[in-house]
């Protein structure tokens, strides 16, 4: 995790000193949907809920930017399986750290489409203690539009995947901290889904 943090640190200092045309800040909410996935004997549901966060934009030129993105949602998420005694329902925080580029389609000098791609770190944080926090590489796609109402002033409207790349679907329910010890396995990926609106701050070079 301290790798991830670091990188995106040195790749965040590095953007601030290229010659980027504009910074943009963009704190952020919305709503990440559930999802469930088959587990061992039965199904698993990473809860859904708010989302907050942050994304700070440099533009490049009239169709290019690096993002730079944090995300924070909460949760509750559940596990039914016929290899378990009870069932497991727990409260989850599902956290991205994630930097990638922007391609831009402007259609007049208020207003652009886009599309992204990014990649960096997942880490769904169990805030009760029941299970172990777990971080993997995460990859990111987004799309949406950005309409400016003043030279500095924007609204910033997307839809979001976010899917952590590993066999989370058995590890996340079944590496307790302490508690349940089941030895289930198998494998199915995570895909969180969502909608958020932002205003969009612009400092010009």
């Amino acid at each position: 995790m301290k790798k991830h943090l670091l990188l995106l640190g040195i790749l965040f200092f590095l953007l601030l000193e290229s010659k980027a045309q504009n910074l943009e800040i963009t704190p952020f909410t919305g709503y990440t949907f559930n999802h469930s996935l088959p587990i061992v004997g039965g199904r698993a549901t990473l809860g859904g809920g708010q989302a907050w966060g942050g994304m700070l934009g440099f533009q490049l030129n009239d169709f290019t930017e690096v993002e730079v993105l944090y995300s924070w949602q909460g949760g509750t998420s559940t596990a039914r399986s016929t290899a378990i005694q009870s069932n497991v329902n727990t409260r989850t925080n599902a956290n991205y750290i994630m930097i990638g580029g922007n391609r831009l389609f402007p259609v007049s000098s208020q207003m652009a489409f886009f599309s992204g791609l990014k990649a960096g770190a997942g880490i769904l944080a169990f805030p009760d203690g029941d299970f172990r926090d777990i971080s993997r590489f995460a990859v990111g796609l987004n799309g949406g539009m950005k309409y400016f109402v003043s030279d500095n002033i924007g609204i910033r409207l997307q839809a979001n995947l976010m899917m952590p790349i590993s066999n989370v679907g058995a590890n996340l329910w079944w590496s307790p901290g302490g508690g349940t010890q089941v030895g289930v396995s198998g494998w199915s990926s995570v895909v969180q889904f969502g909608f958020t609106g932002g205003l969009i701050f612009r400092l010009a070079n």
